[in-house]
Parts: structure tokens; sequence; C-alpha cells
């Protein structure tokens, strides 16, 4: 029988035989993020469940995540709690979770992986995707699922200059006053 170890015990010698650099290097992020999560005291223990058994997964979501919006410093926590919802509502969401990171590369734009995909007959997955890191929401109608709501991406283009609408930012019954007296030249 032929030695398909290294002289080191480790990872295999030939080509083909073993895991490549890219799945061991994933594999490790993965298991690395999903231990992260775990100290996550907002997640529910079913979100902590869902990222813990399917690490591998996850970790693709979250570079998926990252290429589709385009925004590096997303939270994990947050992921998560999306991960979590879209597989909740698609029994299939990690298979296809698992295509579309096929289509991943380095340096990718949002626009190469969206056609990539769309291509491939995912555009869908990649509208839930998207529609809910920017509206912080998973699903529509009654079977909505609230993940985030000043999270939501869709706030950071005006961050610099307005409030996330939480509150009311002229106290509670602003609107029942008399407006303020516009100056318009006669």
């Amino acid at each position: 029988m032929e030695n398909l170890l290294s002289d080191d015990g480790g990872l295999p010698a030939k080509n083909g035989t073993g895991f490549s650099r890219r799945e061991v290097l994933l594999g490790l992020a993965s298991t690395l993020l999903a231990t992260s999560l775990l100290s996550y005291p907002f997640l529910s223990q079913a979100e902590q469940h869902t990222a813990a058994t399917n690490p591998l997964q996850f970790a693709r979501f979250f570079k998926i995540s990252q290429t589709l919006t385009e925004h590096n410093d997303i939270d994990q926590g947050m992921s998560a709690r999306i991960f979590t919802a879209l597989h909740n509502h698609d029994a299939q969401f990690t298979s296809k979770v698992e295509q579309i990171s096929r289509f991943l590369q380095q340096d990718q734009s949002a626009k190469q992986l969206q056609q990539q995909a769309t291509q491939a007959g995912l555009q869908d997955v990649l509208t839930a995707i998207i529609t809910a890191w920017y509206t912080g929401t998973v699903g529509h109608g009654q079977t909505a699922e609230l993940i985030a709501y000043k999270d939501a991406l869709m706030y950071r283009p005006a961050s610099d200059a307005l409030i996330v609408p939480t509150y009311c930012g002229n106290g509670p019954l602003w609107w029942t006053a008399t407006p303020p007296a516009v100056n318009v030249p006669l």
C-alpha cells in the first residue's frame, strides 16, 4: 500500500489525496468563529446550536454576507441570528449556501458573486440574505422574524447625520404641537 502521509505524519504529501489548504483554513476559521459565537449572551440556545452544529456552513455564510454587503465589519452575532432564521425558513438553506460558496473568490465584488449565483439559479437566496442584512428581518408578512432593528445596514448611509428612528427625537407627541413659523419672503 502506498504511503499517503508526509514524513511528519501530517497532511497528505500528494495532491488530491486529502484536504486542500483552503479547506483546512476554512475549517479552522469556522471552528474559531463558532467558538467565539458561544460568548455572545444575546444568542438563543437554538442559534448557538445551529452555528455550532454547522460551523463550516456558518463560516461560508458569514463570508458570503461580507461579500454581498461589501461590509467586512458586519457582526458575527447578527450573522448567526440571520443564518439561523434563514435556515429555519428554508430546509435547503445550508446546501444553497454551499453552492454559493463555490463561487467565492478572493477580492470578489458583490456584483460578480451575484452574477455567478444568478446563473446557477440562486438569486432568491441572495435576495433573502441581502434583505435580511439591510432590513434586519427574515421572511414576509405574518411569518417575518425581526433579527435586528437599529443594526440593520439600511441605516448606515445616513448614520453620520440621522439617528436610527427607534425613539421620537423631539419628545412624545411632538407632532401635536404647532409647527414653527416659516420665514417666507412675501
